[in-house]
C-alpha cells in the first residue's frame, strides 16, 4: 500500500507541471528564424559574470564552452584527454611539468595565445582578494599559499605580499614550468578544466568587459548576448584547433521553463534540446513527438540532496536523522516513474564511468528502507517541525524534488515542504550563505573522470561547491594523503575518504541520469560529451 500511495503522488505531478510551464516562454525577441546554417539552442541564465575561472554553475558553462580552449580537450567519442593548445605536455616525476604550446593560435580578438596568457591567468585566479571560486583548483601549485596567506584567529586574513606563484615559470613564448608541491598523477587530465584556460592581455585590463563579453580560443566567438535575452556565438574563422566546427554559429536561446523549449522542438521553432521534461520522457511520449529524432547517452553526473552542516537547523546536524531521510527515499520508483527508467538510482557519491567509481559505496543507506529509516529517526529523538526542501523556481526540478518530499513524508510522517527561490542566482546564493535552514537539490557534473573530482570540490573544508559548509578533519587527511601518491594508490584512498561519508551523509545520494537530447529534423547527427554537453563542432547538419 505505501508503493502505491507514493506512486500516486509522483504520477500526477508531470502533468501538473506541464501545464503550469506553458505560461513561461522564451525571453523577449528570441523567436525569430535561425540564420542559415546556425543551430538555435535551448539555454538557461546564467548566475554570473561569464569569467572561467568564476563560473561553476551549468548555465554559464553551456555559454562559455564553445568560446574556450585549454592546453588539453576531451574527445567526445572516447573520453580520452587529447592535447588542444597545448603540443606536448610532460613530466618524470608528476611534480614537475613542461608544457609547450602549438604556434599559430589566436584568441578571438586576434592575438595569439603564449605561454604568459596561461601563467598570468593562473596567477590571478589564484590570487586570494580577486576572490573566484575556482581559486583552490591552484592550491597544489608552489607558491599558491603565498597568495593566499591564512587569517590570524579572530582576524581577516593579511593581504599577499606577492601575486605570483613561484611554481610557474615562462620559459619562452611557447612554453612554461609547473612546479607543484607534490606529485599529482592526474595533473594533465585536471587541465581540461576551464579554470586552467589562458586568459588574453585584454581580460586583465578589464574584467568586467571580458564577463559581459569573453574572449577565448575555441571553435565559437561571442557575437553578442546578455543572461536576459541569449547569446549568439559565430564559428572562428581563425581557429585553428582539433575541433573546427561545420556549422555556422550558435543561437543560445533563453528559456523559463524546458516544458516551453519542449513546445518550441516539437513546434520546428528550436533545433536543440538537452534534458527532456520529465513529463514528456513518460511513456516515451517524447519519442513519438519527435518520431525518434532522440539521443539518449549516460552522464557522468550525480544528483543529490544537499543538507546544512551549520546551526541554521541543529536537527539536520543529527547523521541518524540525514541516515534517516537518505532511506526514506524510493529512489527507483521515483526513476522509473518521473524519468521512464532513464538513469539508475545513486548508490554512492561518485558517477557510475568515473576513475575509481565503487559501486554500493553508500552501502545501507541509499536502499529504500522505511523500517531502518523509522528506528534511525526515533534513535535520533525524532524530527519536530517541517522540513523545507528549497530549489530554483527557473530550474525543472519541481516534479523530482516533490516527489522526494512525498517519499520522505509518507515514510517518516514529517512534513515536507518544497519551496521555490526566485532564480537559479537566488537559489545559489542562498544555499552558499550558511544561513541555509532546509533540504536543497545539489547535482555535479565531472569536469573530468577522476574520482577526486567528485570529492574534493563538494566535500573538502576548502570545496569550492561545499554548500553545505560540511567539514570533516578525517575526510580532509584522507583527501591530502591521496595527493602524495601515485594513482593507483591514490585511487584507493579517494575510495576510503568516500565510504568515509556514509557517517555522516553531507549530501544524500540520489540518482545518476541519463543526458536526453531532441533535434530538429535539419539536424543530422549529435554527440555528446560525457558530462552531457553538446560537442558543437561535432555537429552535423542536412544539407
Amino acid at each position: 500500500m505505501k508503493q502505491n500511495r507514493f506512486s500516486l503522488g509522483v504520477a500526477a505531478l508531470p502533468f501538473a507541471v506541464a501545464c503550469g510551464a506553458l505560461v513561461a516562454s522564451i525571453a523577449p525577441g528570441q523567436a525569430q528564424a535561425p540564420q542559415p546554417g546556425w543551430v538555435t539552442v535551448s539555454a538557461c541564465t546564467p548566475a554570473g559574470p561569464l569569467i572561467p575561472t568564476n563560473t561553476t554553475e551549468s548555465c554559464g558553462s553551456d555559454v562559455l564552452q564553445p568560446i574556450l580552449a585549454g592546453l588539453v580537450t576531451t574527445d567526445a567519442k572516447t573520453g580520452a584527454i587529447i592535447e588542444d593548445v597545448a603540443e606536448s605536455i610532460t613530466t618524470s616525476d608528476n611534480k614537475t611539468w613542461t608544457i609547450k604550446l602549438r604556434k599559430g593560435r589566436k584568441f578571438h580578438d586576434g592575438t595569439e595565445v603564449l605561454a604568459k596568457n596561461f601563467v598570468d591567468a593562473w596567477n590571478w585566479a589564484a590570487y586570494g582578494p580577486n576572490g573566484q571560486s575556482n581559486n583552490d583548483w591552484f592550491s597544489v601549485i608552489v607558491g599558491y599559499g603565498d597568495l593566499n596567506p591564512k587569517a590570524p584567529k579572530g582576524e581577516k586574513p593579511p593581504a599577499p605580499a606577492t601575486n605570483r606563484m613561484t611554481g610557474l615559470k615562462v620559459v619562452n613564448d611557447h612554453e612554461f614550468q609547473v612546479e607543484l608541491s607534490n606529485p599529482v598523477p592526474v595533473f594533465r587530465a585536471q587541465l581540461s578544466y576551464k579554470a586552467f584556460y589562458p586568459m588574453p592581455d585584454s581580460f586583465f585590463a578589464d574584467p568586467a568587459a571580458f564577463g559581459r563579453k569573453p574572449i577565448g580560443a575555441g571553435p565559437f566567438q561571442f557575437v553578442s548576448g546578455a543572461p536576459d535575452s541569449g547569446y549568439k556565438l559565430a564559428a572562428f574563422a581563425d581557429y585553428a584547433g582539433p575541433a573546427k566546427p561545420s556549422i555556422k554559429g550558435i543561437d543560445l536561446r533563453i528559456y523559463t521553463s524546458r516544458e516551453a523549449a519542449y513546445n518550441d522542438l516539437v513546434a520546428g521553432n528550436l533545433d536543440l534540446l538537452r534534458d527532456i521534461p520529465a513529463s514528456k520522457l513518460v511513456g516515451d511520449l517524447w519519442k513519438r513527438d519527435l518520431r525518434g529524432r532522440a539521443v539518449t547517452q549516460p552522464r557522468a553526473n550525480i544528483q543529490a540532496l544537499g543538507m546544512p552542516y551549520t546551526d541554521a537547523n541543529p536537527q539536520l546536524l543529527k547523521p541518524a536523522i540525514r541516515q534517516a531521510l537518505s532511506m526514506a527515499i524510493d529512489r527507483k520508483a521515483i526513476v522509473d516513474i518521473l524519468f521512464n527508467g532513464i538513469g539508475q538510482p545513486a548508490t554512492g557519491w561518485v558517477p557510475p564511468g568515473t576513475e575509481g567509481y565503487q559501486p554500493g559505496a553508500c552501502g545501507e543507506y541509499c536502499s529504500f528502507n522505511p523500517e531502518k529509516a523509522k528506528a534511525l529517526l526515533a534513535q535520533a529523538g525524532g524530527y519536530k517541525g517541517e522540513i523545507k526542501l528549497y530549489y530554483a523556481g527557473d530550474s525543472e526540478v519541481k516534479s523530482a524534488m516533490d516527489a522526494v518530499c512525498n517519499s520522505i513524508q509518507n515514510t517518516l510522517s514529517i512534513t515536507c515542504v518544497t519551496s521555490a527561490l526566485s532564480d537559479n542566482a537566488t537559489f545559489r546564493s542562498y544555499t552558499r550563505s550558511g544561513k541555509v535552514d532546509g533540504l536543497f537539490p545539489s547535482n555535479w557534473t565531472m569536469d573530468y573522470p577522476s574520482i577526486d573530482n567528485a570529492l574534493i570540490p563538494l566535500y573538502s573544508k576548502a570545496g569550492t561547491s561545499n554548500r553545505g559548509a560540511y567539514e570533516s578533519a578525517a575526510f580532509d587527511a584522507l583527501l591530502d594523503k591521496a595527493a602524495k601518491e601515485e594513482t593507483s594508490a591514490a585511487i584507493k584512498t579517494y575510495q576510503e575518504a568516500e565510504r568515509l561519508l556514509t557517517a555522516e551523509m553531507p549530501r544524500v545520494p540520489l540518482w545518476n541520469p541519463a543526458m536526453t537530447v531532441g533535434h530538429s529534423p535539419k539536424v543530422r547527427s549529435v554527440t555528446l560529451y560525457a558530462n552531457g554537453r553538446i560537442d558543437y563542432s561535432a555537429l552535423s547538419l542536412k544539407d
